[in-house]
């Protein structure tokens, strides 16, 4: 079994196969599908393990290990399937284990927080450039980024309202985002952890505004007035267009799921990101701007 390091960061390990029929994972998550192997190795039968991956690499969510009755070895993931003997999975285990250093700076270094000011509220930072982004437009980045992974050449314009922001992959190895405040540059063993930097980033702030609603008496109806505030003003942006009731609706209830008391912290950033996605990718352009203005202010709690 081969192990490679790929151009954008991931790690994938195959037999006789190239390009993307492999088994792909984060490079963080080598240590822990090692660990699995090693398991596997001295368990002499009737084993099965599946390790859900935390990174969106690949064609599926997940690696299965599995030893069968008569000690047969199976590993199966993104559509692959591979038998293995025992020492080839110790090899294998061993390889994942040492592999070479790649310098990567933690998430949090490519994407801050900072005191929200007319909505902006995070930046993103390599090399001592930075670009300046609202919680919106941070979430369809995040979304450029992580579809232009997958890819050799990428190159899109996200325009809201009059923020420009060109996300372009230049080569194997770099990508660039460029708005009129300037140009970032990040490398394939940066561009995984600027991916989690603007997911946490879209998190941190989202927190913020449900740490404002307190926990006290009076913090449901805190969450009810952002909720109304949600379906208010987009009633508005859509004025008497009858046809689009059933998009406020449907705003409604992402925002509700969003920011509702005992949502899981971590889908809360996944559900923002998600309604963005809907918002830029289904809707009539003409209606963007504005939602993208109010998401910018009803979801970031400013001083």
């Amino acid at each position: 079994m081969y192990v490679k390091i790929r151009t954008d960061g991931s790690l994938g390990i195959g037999r006789g196969t190239e390009g993307d029929t492999e088994i792909t994972m984060g490079f963080g998550e080598a240590h822990m599908i090692a660990a699995a192997l090693e398991k596997l190795a001295q368990t002499a039968r009737n084993h099965k393990q599946t390790y859900i991956k935390t990174t969106n690499v690949g064609g599926g969510n997940k690696i299965d290990f599995v030893r069968a009755d008569d000690g047969m070895i199976t590993i199966s993931g993104d559509r692959q399937s591979y038998i293995c003997t025992e020492p080839e999975i110790r090899e294998l285990a061993g390889k994942l284990r040492h592999l070479p250093p790649v310098q990567v700076a933690p998430p949090s270094d490519y994407v801050k927080k900072i005191p929200p000011s007319q909505g902006v509220c995070l930046v993103v930072t390599n090399g001592g450039n930075t670009i300046k982004l609202r919680l919106p437009e941070t979430a369809i980045l995040k979304t450029s980024v992580q579809s232009s992974i997958d890819s050799r050449y990428y190159d899109e314009v996200i325009i809201v309202g009059q923020k420009r922001i060109s996300i372009t992959r230049t080569s194997d190895l770099k990508w660039q985002l460029q708005s009129d405040e300037g140009t970032v540059k990040f490398t394939a063993f940066e561009i995984e952890a600027l991916v989690a930097g603007l997911h946490n980033g879209i998190l941190d702030v989202i927190m913020d505004l449900v740490k404002s609603f307190g926990s006290d008496d009076i913090s449901d109806i805190r969450t009810k007035s952002v909720l109304q505030r949600i379906e208010q003003e987009t009633a508005k942006v859509f004025g008497e267009d009858s046809t689009h009731k059933g998009v406020v609706r449907e705003l409604s209830k992402r925002t509700r799921s969003i920011i509702g008391i005992g949502e899981y912290a971590d889908e809360r950033a996944t559900r923002f990101i998600d309604m963005c996605k809907y918002v830029y990718s289904k809707l009539d352009t003409r209606y963007l701007e504005k939602l993208f203005d109010l998401f910018a202010t009803a979801f970031v709690t400013e001083g």
